[in-house]
């Protein structure tokens, strides 16, 4: 913190601060929405401006077609007691919903009738097994899951999740790795390859190109050598990567932000400034200059590339943007519209 030689000075930057920080809010407006729900929605996904879906606990799933104003909720039979930690919404008709959990408890549903009726299209049958993410790729995508005979599994689908096929090279594990279904987030689709994210024992993010068939393994910076804490998000950037995390169990978790830039086979992820605790999700706009939004249950924030602003002291989980307009979601039910003006 700096000091100011006088209290004049002091008032002054206080006031310069403040006026700063309002005019960058401004950029940024979050919105609270009715879900019409109270329970744990750590799943988001914004398909545009009018389309997202949502996921959560008690087999939860909602949907908007007109921007928020309205939430539905689409129930999935057989699935009341799963916890869905991803979703992936292509339009207002098809998503996928992801759980999580031991053996067959980690699953993946499909609806192609905007949520009236579902297929279960992947059922975990490996008690060791624990899905944590899917990213997709157009018809493309993947599913990352906790290591099993130390490797994460690698599932990939080639038509919008109706058939998935386990992958016999899924990057290796170290004792005590393991990924965070936090957010649906720790699986990111480069311009030219596939990252993931981890924690737990060591924290790492790893990345196999389209044209190398070897993953190539990086230490995050934010590790702490405990199951709660490393990298809890990956974020698309047009430099590659944005990364967020830190420890759950702190108030306070310095170290948990970082660029990566994965130009060549040294390239490791660098530190940035921190925001303010602890986030488990974040999302960038595609386009320069860049913008993020990152969130925890401490709060939400914006990145411009340089500095952090506070955009909002309520609690999420998981965050999306569908260009300059998305959501966040958290516990209680809370889902709040992101828009990012020009």
């Amino acid at each position: 913190m700096r000091r100011l030689r006088s209290w004049c000075g002091l008032l002054c930057a206080s006031l310069f601060f403040m006026h700063a920080a309002f005019a960058a809010d401004a950029r940024i407006r979050v919105s609270a929405q009715d879900s019409g729900t109270t329970v744990r929605l750590r799943g988001i996904s914004a398909v545009d401006a009018d389309v997202a879906w949502a996921s959560g606990r008690d087999g939860t799933v909602l949907r908007t077609v007109d921007g928020g104003a309205h939430w539905q909720t689409r129930r999935v039979a057989g699935a009341e007691a799963l916890d869905f930690r991803d979703i992936e919404g292509f339009d207002a008709d098809t998503a996928l919903a992801l759980s999580i959990g031991p053996g067959e408890s980690s699953r993946v549903y499909r609806t192609t009738d905007g949520g009236e009726h579902w297929l279960l299209v992947l059922q975990n049958r490996d008690a060791r097994a624990f899905f944590d993410c899917m990213e997709f790729d157009g018809r493309r995508g993947w599913l990352l899951g906790d290591p099993v005979d130390g490797a994460f599994q690698l599932y990939l689908t080639l038509d919008k999740g109706r058939t998935w096929y386990l992958q016999p090279d899924g990057p290796k594990a170290e004792a005590g790795e393991a990924a965070f279904a936090a957010s649906g987030t720790c699986l990111l689709r480069t311009r030219d390859g596939l990252a993931t994210a981890s924690g737990g024992r060591v924290s790492r993010v790893q990345l196999r190109r389209d044209d190398d068939h070897a993953w190539r393994a990086r230490d995050s910076g934010m590790g702490r050598k405990k199951p709660e804490a490393g990298v809890f998000s990956l974020a698309a950037t047009p430099f590659g990567a944005f990364l967020v995390g830190g420890d759950y169990k702190a108030e306070q978790a310095p170290g948990n932000a970082a660029e990566w830039r994965p130009d060549g086979k040294d390239a490791s992820p660098r530190a940035v400034t921190a925001p303010r605790g602890y986030r488990s999700g974040a999302a960038c706009v595609g386009t320069l200059p860049l913008r993020c939004v990152a969130v925890g249950p401490g709060g939400a924030d914006a990145w411009d590339g340089k500095t952090w602003t506070p955009l909002s002291d309520t609690g999420y989980d998981a965050v999306d943007l569908a260009g300059t307009v998305g959501w966040a979601s958290g516990d209680g039910g809370r889902i709040a519209k992101i828009e990012i003006k020009p």
